[in-house]
């Protein structure tokens, strides 16, 4: 009797494990949902941001010089405003470098692949003269 006592409570207890690491892979599940729908949103909203820049007179010239958010009254810049764009423009300008760096790579590699499997076909093939 005192077995089946003990086995009921091993059993009971992992059901209570099996449902607490459901309940945890759920939990995560809807955070990683809530993140994704928080990015696609913010990313959403700048994309409006920039359509209704471009409709302005001037837009184009505004978001490339970083002048996206900045007051009409506004004489003087503050100096997060600043440290902002500048952290923005050398993001920008390091991305531009990495993409770049990137495409000379995978140019030299398509390269080197194509000359490869010019070489293997050139003395595969025999020549008729």
């Amino acid at each position: 009797m005192a077995s089946s006592t003990v086995a009921h409570q091993e059993m009971d207890a992992n059901h209570k494990a099996r449902r607490n690491n459901s309940s945890l892979a759920h939990q995560e599940n809807k955070n990683m949902e809530e993140v994704a729908a928080t990015k696609i949103q913010a990313s959403f909203r700048g994309y409006q941001v920039r359509k209704q820049l471009k409709t302005k007179n001037g837009g184009t010239e505004a978001i490339s010089q970083g002048r996206v958010g900045r007051r009409k009254n506004s004489g003087k810049l503050r100096s997060s405003d600043v440290s902002a764009v500048s952290k923005n423009t050398s993001a920008k300008k390091n991305s531009d470098i990495e993409e770049r760096s990137a495409t000379k790579i995978q140019a030299g590699v398509r390269g080197f692949l194509v000359r490869r499997r010019f070489k293997k076909d050139k003395t595969n093939t025999p020549e008729s003269s």
